[in-house]
């Protein structure tokens, strides 16, 4: 009896069998749980639960709670990627947290006024276009064309006769990278052309060149307050992270 090694087996054996006599934790199906399974099923049904839909599910509830203790008892949390990640991201959205309504009217202007860049509006090009597959067909269309029957000339094709108040961005994704170099050769209220893209040729008449416009906080005080809240949120994560990482030591080998 001496012997520690004896004493280790015993009181180990001791705390198994307790362990295993105590069993695991009951499961308690009150009406607060009761009630959360029927707003669960209001929400994604629309409607109440009936007396026996309301049986089912917690018959349900209780085998799906069966079901995690074992699978946590068994350690198969252990080690599982898509775990980890949920476990993750629960985190961090408990980390996110913010009160919304502790964000003032000035905060919101301050965060406007120091994001301006990005409520700009860059330049915008209103144009219209004639598709042409080949560019000797240009000069004879140009010596004809007049307001009313630019719509009748050249071929048909899948692009858009005219774009209003469209950025360089959206030209390009439009008629490619090709036609979009040539926007500073566009001449307002005039045709020019033959202007190539990647599609072919075009005659194309810059009808307005809206120049960068700052959109008023009026305009954008919605998106204001979602891209500040978004900052925000991402300060508090990073924030906890920080704090966090003070308590763990971390060794690269």
């Amino acid at each position: 009896m001496k012997e520690p090694l004896v004493w280790f087996v015993l009181i180990g054996g001791l705390l198994f069998a307790a362990d295993r006599y105590q069993g695991p934790a009951p499961i308690v199906i009150d009406e607060a749980v009761k009630t959360q399974i029927a707003n669960l099923w209001q929400t994604q049904m629309g409607v109440s639960p009936t007396e026996k839909e309301l049986d089912s599910l917690v018959h349900n509830w209780v085998r799906e709670e069966i079901f995690f203790r074992e699978a946590l008892r068994l350690g198969l949390d252990s080690e599982d990627t898509i775990i980890r990640r949920r476990l993750v991201q629960k985190l961090g959205f408990i980390a996110q947290d913010v009160n919304e309504d502790t964000i003032t009217a000035d905060d919101v202007r301050r965060f406007y006024e120091n994001k301006i860049d990005d409520y700009t509006l860059p330049r915008r090009y209103s144009l219209s276009q004639i598709y042409l597959s080949e560019s000797h067909q240009a000069e004879p269309i140009l010596a004809m064309l007049t307001t009313d029957n630019w719509r009748e000339q050249g071929e048909s094709s899948l692009l858009p006769r005219q774009l209003i108040k469209k950025s360089e961005r959206e030209v390009t994704s439009t008629f490619g990278i090709e036609f979009a170099r040539q926007l500073g050769d566009f001449i307002e209220g005039q045709w020019v052309g033959p202007v190539s893209s990647t599609f072919g040729y075009h005659l194309v008449r810059l009808n307005e060149l809206t120049p960068v416009e700052v959109t008023p906080l009026a305009y954008v005080e919605k998106q204001v307050m979602t891209d500040l809240l978004h900052q925000r949120r991402q300060q508090s994560l990073d924030d906890y992270y920080t704090e966090l990482l003070d308590q763990y030591d971390v060794e690269y080998r």
